[in-house]
């Protein structure tokens, strides 16, 4: 999902984001930075997430091909108040018929702002959740491991999956270290088809 850091002139994002989503959300970061407007940006981001929340319908109006680009402009004025910067963004949006990806946006300009305050996510994913002695065992030795690092603060959320059958999969950044039962039995059934094809 992201790597380093991005660059433009003299506004650099965090991380380097990858998808459409990663592309528009490091290009509103970076236009909010050189205007130090990340936080109202930011702000404005987070009031039409919860408007999106609420509204389910809001959604997919954003990305009905049916309604027309005006319809659609006023649709965003009445978003409430916004900054110049992210009405202009939005209008983007519309411009390129991108709107659909306006959950995904917001997503990944969260991801620039929690990387901006020196936070990372790390997702930990088992077949049952575990126990925050557990939890606590993985940001350690993320953190010893040098596997981490120019970060302040290390944020780890358990997520259950039953289908990975045991041991976890942990997610950060661009980096996946999957320690999972299941991937261990599909690597032992394809080390036996290629054996048995041979």
């Amino acid at each position: 999902m992201f790597r380093q850091v991005v660059s433009v002139g003299k506004t650099q994002a965090p991380l380097m984001l990858f998808g459409i989503d990663g592309k528009y959300a490091t290009a509103l970061f970076q236009a909010a930075a050189s205007k130090n407007a990340l936080p109202a940006v930011e702000s404005d981001l987070l009031k039409i997430e919860d408007q999106l929340t609420k509204n389910a319908k809001l959604g997919e109006v954003f990305s009905s091909p049916m309604l027309s680009k005006t319809a659609k402009e006023k649709l965003i004025d009445s978003l409430g108040k916004k900054s110049e910067l992210t009405t202009n963004f939005f209008k983007t949006l519309l411009e390129n018929n991108r709107m659909s990806e306006t959950r995904a946006i917001i997503a990944a300009y969260k991801t620039l702002m929690e990387a901006h305050r020196g936070i990372v996510s790390v997702v930990v994913t088992s077949a049952n959740p575990l126990a925050s002695k557990d939890l606590k065992q993985v940001k350690d030795n993320l953190t010893k491991g040098g596997l981490i690092k120019d970060f302040k603060e290390i944020n780890v959320v358990n997520k259950v999956n039953p289908s990975i059958m045991g041991g976890m999969v942990v997610e950060f950044g661009d980096y996946t270290i999957d320690m999972s039962v299941s991937s261990r039995l599909a690597k032992i059934e394809k080390l036996m088809t290629d054996s048995i094809s041979v």
